[in-house]
């Protein structure tokens, strides 16, 4: 009786050895259903209640025509603020000056890029619109998309640009 056991246990775990040397054990985390990096996310699946919203997101060009954004005052200033310091304060510095901590300084001699300084008169003549384009989208040179934040969100960081730019108090 006892011998069989042992013939049964051998059997089985020589059974179980050559079937998980089988599987892809170093691939497992990798090829599993996601999101791989630089991919897009994936839509959702028909018939959601998320897919059936009707949210219209405007074109960049749209949004560029908008001479002056919503606001909600101080509220925005404050919010602008946080954001900023989140998502633009690493290359355009708190100040808006375009040098942030990323940029050339004595710890760093190569600058690889120069971030727009966003008091100079060029960017203080943009539309605000032009401005929350610019994060939504991204630059056409060098700035990434932060489709990552919401509209309210974007244009709160747009109004807090205006206030380092003097045009709001």
């Amino acid at each position: 009786m006892i011998n069989n056991f042992f013939k049964f246990f051998s059997i089985m775990l020589l059974l179980t050895s050559l079937s998980a040397n089988a599987l892809p054990w170093s691939t497992d985390m990798w090829d599993h259903p996601s999101i791989k990096p630089y991919e897009e996310a994936r839509p959702y699946p028909e018939n959601n209640i998320r897919r059936e919203e009707t949210v219209r997101e405007l074109s960049r060009e749209e949004y560029e025509g908008i001479a002056t954004g919503p606001n909600r005052g101080s509220v925005s200033i404050e919010k602008g603020k946080e954001l900023y310091g989140t998502y633009c304060y690493s290359c355009h510095g708190m100040d808006g000056g375009g040098y942030g901590p990323v940029i050339k300084n004595d710890l760093r001699k190569n600058a690889y890029f120069y971030p727009v300084n966003l008091k100079q008169a060029q960017t203080q003549g943009r539309t605000d619109g032009y401005i929350f384009a610019y994060i939504r989208y991204g630059g056409k040179v060098m700035m990434p998309a932060y489709g990552r934040i919401n509209e309210q969100e974007a244009w709160d960081i747009v109004y807090y640009v205006r206030y380092l730019q003097g045009k709001v108090k």
